[in-house]
């Protein structure tokens, strides 16, 4: 990023998640805009796209899931939130074009890393990583992972282990440098939009 003030859009219901999400995001260079709903968060991006966006899942008349699917493509990195968040939404949510899933509560260490992570790799081509590193049963795994599926729906419909499948999640972590299922889930729609 340059030195140019960043505009940062904050989606959430909940007026103290709101504020609080402010107070933790605002730094010199920053321009913090706050919306109580989705409808006036897609009102306004229509006319001016903010730099990032941090998008509760959970809000009232139109979903966080909604909003996305209203963006497509999305323009700028999404940041959903939610304290209802689960492997098969942040799944959704990163496949509707979001860059990353954060629970609540969350921690502003947590969270400056999310913007951090998404503005500096926001735009960048996928990386021309290939499954070929991983082993057939890790490529399963990988692919569990990827249609939402928890360590233990994995395991089952593997026929194997919980403690297996995190094994090898690992193993999928570290061979395809992701840090996250989110990252994982963004990699390996660019490796099947390639193909």
């Amino acid at each position: 990023m340059t030195d140019e003030e960043i505009t940062i859009a904050i989606t959430d219901d909940d007026d103290a998640v709101r504020e609080g999400l402010a107070a933790v995001l605002d730094r010199p260079g920053r321009r913090i805009e706050q919306y109580p709903h989705g409808y006036a968060f897609l009102e306004a991006t229509a006319e001016k796209k903010p730099d990032i966006a941090f998008l509760d899942l959970k809000l009232p008349q139109i979903s966080g899931l909604d909003v996305l699917r209203r963006l497509q493509p999305v323009p700028f990195p999404v940041i959903m939130i939610s304290a209802h968040g689960d492997i098969s939404t942040a799944v959704e949510a990163i496949r509707l074009g979001a860059f990353d899933f954060v629970e609540k509560p969350f921690t502003p260490a947590a969270l400056e890393a999310a913007l951090t992570r998404a503005l500096s790799e926001s735009g960048k081509e996928t990386s021309s990583v290939s499954l070929d590193r991983l082993t057939d049963r890790e490529r399963d795994v990988a692919q569990a992972l990827n249609r939402g599926l928890s360590n233990k729906e994995a395991a089952r419909e593997l026929d194997i282990s919980p403690r297996t499948v995190e094994i090898h999640r690992a193993r999928v972590f570290a061979k395809l440098d992701v840090r996250n299922i989110a990252e994982l889930v963004r990699l390996l729609s660019g490796i099947s939009s390639r193909v």
